[in-house]
């Protein structure tokens, strides 16, 4: 039963166009905004991210909105357009659960060659899945099992500052000891 609700969650979850725009619970990745969302759901705890330009929010969503009793909550991240970036959904800390989103999403997104995942005490197990407009991270840990849908150019955004800050760390001199 576990795997059926499971299923059925992915199929509401994800566009049946595995390289087409990204929709969830009826938003849109990369089109969606703070206004349309707010008509649809009720939105809790805006903040800002930290290591975000100061414009880019993020709101919590309860689970029961979403009408899936597994769903604990979701966060919504909107850049500073208010247009809808991340969706990340968190469930309760479950290795079936982990299993079943993992080869669901394998079978929907194609899975990135990333460097080997070694575990730690509190996060168990990672994947990353990636199409032409969207970056899927699945993580396992003691907190809670998490799926972050993120709009590409979203994320291209995001890690600007960082791929900056190490490329002037690249550029510096060092000081040379006599």
């Amino acid at each position: 039963m576990k795997i059926i609700n499971t299923c059925a969650l992915l199929l509401c979850l994800l566009s049946p166009f595995a390289q087409a725009e990204t929709s969830l619970f009826g938003l849109t990745l990369g089109q969606s905004t703070l206004q349309e969302v707010e008509q649809r759901y009720t939105l809790q705890y805006k903040k800002t991210a930290s290591g975000l330009p100061d414009s880019w929010n993020y709101y919590h969503v309860s689970g029961e909105q979403f009408n899936e009793p597994q769903l604990k909550s979701a966060t919504l991240y909107f850049d500073n357009a208010q247009t809808l970036g991340r969706i990340r959904f968190l469930f309760p800390s479950s290795a079936h659960k982990y299993q079943a989103l993992e080869d669901q999403l394998s079978r929907q997104y194609p899975r990135l060659n990333t460097a080997p995942f070694v575990p730690e005490p509190l996060r168990i197990a990672k994947a990353e899945f990636q199409n032409d407009t969207t970056h899927i991270q699945l993580e396992y840990s003691a907190y809670g099992t998490d799926v972050a849908f993120t709009d590409l150019k979203y994320r291209a955004i995001e890690k600007k500052p960082i791929a900056e800050l190490k490329a002037r760390e690249a550029h510096q001199p060092t000081k040379e000891t006599p």
